[in-house]
């Protein structure tokens, strides 16, 4: 009897394993169904007798965008058409017939690329979604050969992060599959362990995301870790496999309190992605409107907060506040009519990388670039046509080859208003000529007052943007619209364009650039397309002629607008040298930067190095250095000794 009642329950477990492991593949294939939209034209019609497509290049070894694999992506997307209840094609026998040719054609051939990533993680991910499609109508020896090219996919050691939640979910869906239920666990366990905070590649403490090291890949491997693992916590609730809470928790705010803030609802910078930048379409990565819903399926009690973020992203609410990211040197300051990133470097950090042939001109990027979005189209793939000697916000010279990453790099704010600071060195490629700064930004209401002191080195200049022109460029008087051409000022007072006003701190010369600009894509990226491409690029680029300077970036609707904030500014300068840096606005709120001891005299006081902000009676400071030192602040008759965080944050006395 005994052995009766343990057969009976082994075998109800069995039967209950076998459901969970079907719930896991029919939610996936629902998600698909949810998420993927369906193309007005199908790719069969250019399916040709063999199963292939005449415009695909099937002897292409690039690396990154290896076309190849656009084979797979088109099956998927058949598979997609024939299988949705909603398509004119469902299950239509034409197309299924030409699903199998195209198919039948990838598993005889089985192409590799000399990149490891698509052989274990790009063609196996396609692979899957395709057999999850059509499982139940493939015949037997076609679901055996696409079960094989699934089982490409490999598990390392050493991975981490994206690669990490990839290869893992291929293994959990793999093992679904074929009824491996131990596969199914290990692979859940690898993902449960990968979603944690951590100080290596993965999550930061402040919720930015590394990987190849210390390197800001918000919206690349990091939107593979996100989204991947949102989705699979998904599909594995009510399961034996459930995510626990903590790691639903970090999942959660991660999106909340790293994701949205590094974008503009769906439109981000080039300092959040590293070398995808150079991809098209990537500076809308930050989309996540088709996976929200499912968050809130995960997280029905993080719903509001969804909710509210859905309506950003769809243009209908913003974001408001700064935040800063010491862990990866962004910082990102919203308001309601525009929003602002700067994306600096340290000795913490490294500079950006260039590998797979992507990322070909970027070699600067990360060293102060900052940016100004009001609607998006203020950068979205203009990168191709860049003059790469003119990102915005980075002071340059002729040569300019790499930066240098120095300690001092930092924030301090609250949840409002911050400043940021950088001690700036930028090198030639034989490192035998140099220019050095130190460089300031506080970011308090619709103004960004950017300070640049202490300025070393020959025939300078910083772009004070890069982006499509918009609308009319004015300068120094309403009514002053510039055409068309290179435009030279030896006292330019103001500019104003888009809504924004750049207002230097003193008249100096500009170079104003407002033309035309044809390029492609390869120039920046050798596996994109060698289409030719044109637009319309405003450049102002302020020309250094003394060590002191600076400019402000302000949201001003009318060129009117613009000239009476350059003739009655709402803010002082109150050092700009090389020991400090201090702006104080009208409301009363004061930024500096303490590059040594020192006094912004009748205000503050200091006995190390440091960043302070004072603003509605409280005093805000952090350590750039990262040291942890212990610091005196003096305002009026008060002193205040402060043990600052050794990880940058910002502490706050009243």
């Amino acid at each position: 009897m005994r052995i009766a009642t343990l057969l009976c329950l082994q075998f109800f477990l069995l039967l209950s394993a076998h459901g969970q492991a079907d719930t896991l593949l029919n939610r996936y294939k629902a998600y698909l169904l949810r998420t993927e939209p369906l193309l007005e034209t199908s790719w069969a019609a250019t399916l040709n007798a063999n199963g292939q497509w005449p415009d695909i290049n099937y002897e292409n070894k690039d690396l990154a965008g290896w076309k190849i694999s656009s084979h797979l992506v088109r099956i998927r997307q058949m598979a997609l058409d024939w299988a949705h209840p909603a398509s004119p094609s469902y299950h239509d026998q034409k197309l299924w017939r030409q699903i199998n040719s195209a198919l039948d054609h990838w598993l005889q051939h089985r192409y590799q690329s000399a990149n490891w990533w698509h052989n274990e993680i790009g063609v196996p991910r396609q692979m899957r979604d395709i057999i999850l499609l059509l499982r139940d109508q493939l015949s037997p020896d076609r679901l055996r050969l696409s079960l094989e090219i699934l089982d490409q996919f490999l598990i390392r050691e050493d991975f981490v992060g994206g690669n990490l939640i990839w290869c893992a979910d291929l293994g959990m869906h793999y093992g679904a599959l074929t009824g491996d239920e131990a596969l199914i666990k290990r692979c859940r366990d690898w993902m449960v362990k990968e979603i944690a905070i951590t100080t290596g590649e993965g999550v930061q403490p402040d919720y930015s995301f590394h990987q190849h090291g210390k390197r800001l890949q918000m919206y690349q491997y990091g939107k593979a870790f996100v989204t991947e693992s949102m989705r699979i916590a998904w599909q594995c609730r009510g399961t034996a496999w459930a995510f626990p809470d903590p790691q639903l928790d970090v999942l959660a705010d991660f999106v909340l309190k790293g994701w949205q803030w590094m974008a503009r609802g769906i439109y981000t910078v080039p300092g959040t992605m590293d070398r995808s930048a150079s991809r098209k379409g990537e500076l809308k990565s930050a989309d996540l409107r088709t996976l929200i819903p499912f968050m809130m399926e995960l997280r029905p009690d993080k719903a509001a907060a969804f909710r509210e973020m859905e309506k950003v992203e769809n243009g209908k609410a913003q974001l408001t506040g700064f935040r800063y990211y010491p862990y990866s040197d962004f910082a990102a300051f919203h308001r309601p009519g525009f929003s602002f990133f700067l994306k600096t470097i340290s000795a913490r950090t490294y500079t950006t990388e260039s590998i797979n042939k992507e990322n070909l001109k970027g070699k600067l990027l990360h060293s102060g670039d900052a940016y100004l979005i009001r609607n998006g189209n203020e950068y979205t793939d203009l990168l191709p046509l860049w003059d790469w000697t003119a990102l915005p916000g980075v002071t340059m010279f002729k040569g300019a080859h790499q930066i240098e990453r120095k300690p001092f790099v930092g924030s301090a704010g609250d949840e409002r208003s911050g400043l940021s600071a950088m001690d700036y060195v930028l090198k030639d490629s034989t490192a035998t000529q140099t220019l050095s700064s130190r460089k300031f930004w506080a970011c308090h209401h619709d103004v960004v007052i950017a300070l640049i002191a202490d300025l070393q080195g020959k025939d300078a200049w910083t772009a004070l943007d890069q982006c499509r022109w918009q609308g009319d460029v004015t300068v120094n008087r309403p009514g002053n619209v510039l055409k068309a051409g290179r435009h030279a000022f030896l006292h330019l007072k103001w500019i104003h364009h888009a809504g924004f006003a750049y207002i230097p701190l003193q008249p100096v010369s500009f170079n104003i650039r407002l033309e035309k600009v044809t390029g492609n894509w390869t120039t920046i990226n050798a596996s994109e397309t060698p289409q030719q491409l044109t637009e319309k690029i405003f450049t102002p680029v302020m020309i250094h002629d003394r060590p002191a300077t600076g400019y402000a970036l302000a949201l001003c609707e009318t060129p009117a607008q613009a000239a009476a904030l350059a003739d009655h500014p709402a803010w002082k300068v109150l050092r700009n040298d090389r020991d400090c840096q201090a702006v104080r606005f009208d409301d009363g709120a004061l930024m500096i930067a303490f590059y040594a001891a020192g006094a912004v005299k009748g205000y503050v006081e200091a006995d190390q190095p440091c960043l302070v902000m004072l603003k509605d009676g409280m005093l805000y400071a952090s350590d750039p250095t990262h040291k942890g030192i212990t610091v005196n602040i003096k305002t009026g008759h008060e002193t205040f000794r402060l043990t600052l965080p050794a990880d940058g944050t910002t502490i706050v006395r009243k």
